[in-house]
């Protein structure tokens, strides 16, 4: 049978301060998110949505056999 002992980390003033500092610490620039930036053409999802179109567009009718 095991028993259960509940453990508390202790912490040091100094050990607090420290933390307070990193947390404290503003981002570095270099931390920020690219950019969006617009293509050039920006034919990217309009190619995209012609071929989807050529694809579910019905066939061309063909004669029948005799």
């Amino acid at each position: 049978m095991s028993t259960y002992t509940p453990v508390r980390p202790v912490a040091t003033p100094t050990d607090l301060v420290q933390l307070s500092k990193l947390v404290a610490e503003p981002e570095s620039i270099l931390a920020d998110p690219p950019l969006a930036a617009p293509n050039a053409g920006g034919g990217g999802v309009g190619a995209l949505l012609l071929g989807l179109g050529l694809l579910l567009s019905p066939p061309t009718p063909r004669e029948p056999r005799k």
